[in-house]
């Protein structure tokens, strides 16, 4: 291969990588989302189709084929992460049109707001003292993974604070970590919990990456 010929081809897999870089750092919140502010866009713009509660029976869903998403199925809300929501609402899917017109943090305070309708206040709120009774010790009083407990774990405890990290997750495999654990992380509280209570803490945390 002439040296132009592999010039042009190092060049040509540059702008790729830099052109899926440039793609991925816009695929997550570059600040918290705002619930309320979500709550106010998903109002005015998905409402009419997805319903003022989620359920996916809004005004224009009878003549919609495939149905619009019911954000309040947990079984399925748990199937996909904040990111996979994000690209579907700025890309579209089935009967769903594009909503590229939304800025990126409108984007991402609509994700925090519908998955609100799954994860409850009331899931949360329970969570929330399971948390701190056996998480925090080792995960922090704020999700940083800072807590004095996990010191002298192998690995450092998760930073339930990272929002990327926490976008690209889906609540089913979170909920799966807890149950079985992550070898040599030393995570073991989590495994004496009951599902409902492993779904409660899994809400709370979820608070973590963005306000109200």
């Amino acid at each position: 291969m002439h040296s132009l010929q592999k010039l042009s081809l190092f060049l040509m897999m540059l702008l790729f990588v830099y052109a899926f870089n440039a793609f991925a750092q816009e695929m997550y919140p570059k600040k918290k989302p705002a619930v309320s502010s979500g709550k106010a866009v998903y109002d005015k713009q998905c409402a009419t189709c997805h319903g003022p509660k989620g359920d996916g029976k809004g005004a224009a869903a009878a003549g919609l084929n495939p149905k619009p998403t019911d954000f309040t199925d947990h079984s399925q809300m748990r199937l996909k992460s904040p990111a996979e929501f994000y690209d579907i609402m700025i890309k579209g899917k089935g009967a769903m049109p594009s909503f590229k017109s939304l800025k990126d943090d409108e984007a991402w305070d609509v994700v925090s707001y519908l998955i609100t309708f799954s994860d409850t206040k009331d899931m949360a709120a329970k969570g929330k003292d399971i948390y701190f009774r056996d998480c925090a010790f080792c995960h922090g009083k704020t999700g940083a993974g800072d807590g004095p407990g996990g010191a002298s774990l192998p690995l450092k405890p998760r930073n339930f604070a990272d929002i990327k990290w926490m976008a690209e997750q889906k609540d089913g495999a979170l909920y799966q970590n807890m149950t079985m654990g992550i070898p040599t992380s030393g995570i073991a509280c989590a495994a004496k919990l009951k599902p409902e209570e492993r779904w409660n803490v899994l809400s709370y945390i979820r608070a973590f990456t963005y306000s109200d």
